[in-house]
């Protein structure tokens, strides 16, 4: 079997660090997260505290990032948890019924599951950004399975099925589908197809059946074969930003508000793979896509065609990737009030997403005004990290743009976002506040 290319880790690394701890009365049974949930929610049964849920992810984190063994996952992790105390059986009680029980915490077991399920749906996820990256060379792809002594029946049926790349049965089948599960797909071009004399499956149609979820007590549909807490597609929920978009683009036109999520999904989805920021233009009226490029991991430039139809006066919406998953910058609304862009999104590599639209032209310093807010932060909370002071001071000058009436701003923040902001909210809006006290001659 050929592979096109061999997966960045990053790929796998983006998916698990762009998840959020799972609420503390989701942590009880593995049902608690539910198939696609996963996407967004890293959670292990049984493990309700947060120190030790936070200590298996570092853990898996550290497997990712190095290529870690699962010995060697084993031989660190486990000395931690009987540290914590989460080893062995305990009694626990579930928040879903209030009953304790008794139930088996940490163990050789459970840590080979542990690391086996979060190792192959990573990397599924990883591989199914690079498929999407990748799909207008290789728009088709074959399912596999391996051919071994323990390959399962249930996942036979769906061997040599090729179905184009944005078949609506990958959302459901993509591999692995089931725990321990081998199967994996293959992309393929149109010419390997016939040089291998491959043909697309026709008239395929997913056959379901109902599963009795005994945490709800509710019937779901289940992909035949596969097994239930494993039908969907972690990777395409990780990447698919409509329903945070939904909640920021009110106001916008069908065919604008189209635009913009294409783009910021385009944007987010390249800049994942090369680290670098991707800017595309829209006509804010008819949703005319104007231009895209592409620029370094910190920067990109408005192309000249973007440039001439903000000129023309034509009412342009921007959207860009942050890599960093930080709010739009100082230097994002510099480019707002100097070209008279209406409307700047930014996509944040943990699927944060972030808007402003100008209300009123200004003449102020950006960076002036940033300066300003670095300054006071430093003073208001000196212990922030370098991460954090960034975060702080751009949601610090938004706030001020925003209480002078200059913008309208929206997000909808991703879990590696929506983490920092806990700890820098309070200060960025305090330093937000003396601002705007000094620029109304109040202090």
């Amino acid at each position: 079997m050929i592979d096109l290319q061999r997966l960045r880790p990053e790929d796998a690394l983006s998916f698990f660090r762009s998840k959020g701890l799972a609420p503390p009365d989701a942590r009880f049974d593995f049902r608690d997260v539910w198939r696609n949930e996963h996407a967004s929610n890293f959670v292990v049964a049984k493990a309700m505290r947060t120190d030790v849920l936070e200590t298996i992810r570092a853990a898996l984190d550290r497997a990712l990032a190095n290529g870690g063994t699962l010995g060697s996952f084993m031989d660190d992790l486990e000395p931690e948890l009987k540290r914590l105390g989460w080893w062995g059986s305990a009694t626990e009680r579930d928040p879903l019924t209030g009953e304790l029980k008794n139930v088996q915490l940490g163990s050789p077991r459970r840590l080979r599951v542990i690391f086996d399920a979060n190792m192959r749906a990573a990397h599924a996820a990883g591989k199914w950004a690079r498929i999407q990256r990748t799909k207008n060379a290789f728009p088709f792809l074959r399912y596999v399975q391996i051919q071994r002594d323990t390959k399962r029946e249930d996942h036979a049926r769906y061997h040599d099925l090729i179905l184009p790349v944005d078949h609506p049965a990958w959302l459901r089948i993509f591999p692995p589908n089931g725990w321990r599960c081998g199967c994996t797909v293959q992309q393929l071009s149109q010419g390997m197809l016939e040089r291998r004399g491959l043909k697309v499956t026709e008239d395929f149609e997913l056959e379901e059946r109902g599963v009795l979820n005994r945490r709800t007590g509710e019937i779901e549909p289940t992909a035949l074969g596969v097994d239930p807490a494993w039908d969907g597609n972690t990777g395409h929920a990780w990447l698919d930003l409509r329903a945070r978009h939904a909640g920021i683009s009110g106001g916008l036109s069908a065919p604008a508000a189209a635009s913009e999520l294409g783009f910021a999904m385009r944007a987010r989805l390249m800049g994942l793979g090369d680290g670098r920021e991707h800017l595309g233009a829209f006509d804010l009226g008819t949703g005319e896509e104007i231009d895209w490029n592409v620029g370094k991991p910190k920067r990109v430039k408005l192309t000249s065609s973007i440039i001439g139809r903000l000129e023309s006066g034509t009412g342009v919406g921007l959207v860009h990737n942050h890599p960093s998953s930080a709010p739009l910058s100082p230097d994002d609304m510099a480019v707002m009030f100097q070209r008279q862009v209406r409307s700047i999104t930014a996509a944040g590599h943990d699927g944060s997403l972030y808007r402003a639209q100008m209300l009123r032209p200004s003449h102020g310093d950006m960076r002036e005004l940033a300066e300003v807010a670095a300054e006071l932060i430093d003073e208001f909370a000196p212990g922030l990290t370098n991460t954090e002071r960034d975060h702080a001071v751009r949601l610090a000058v938004l706030d001020v743009l925003q209480s002078q009436g200059l913008i309208l701003y929206q997000e909808s923040l991703g879990a590696q976002s929506r983490a920092i902001r806990q700890r820098i909210e309070e200060t960025a809006r305090a330093v937000a506040a003396a601002i705007v006290r000094v620029m109304n001659g109040d202090a």
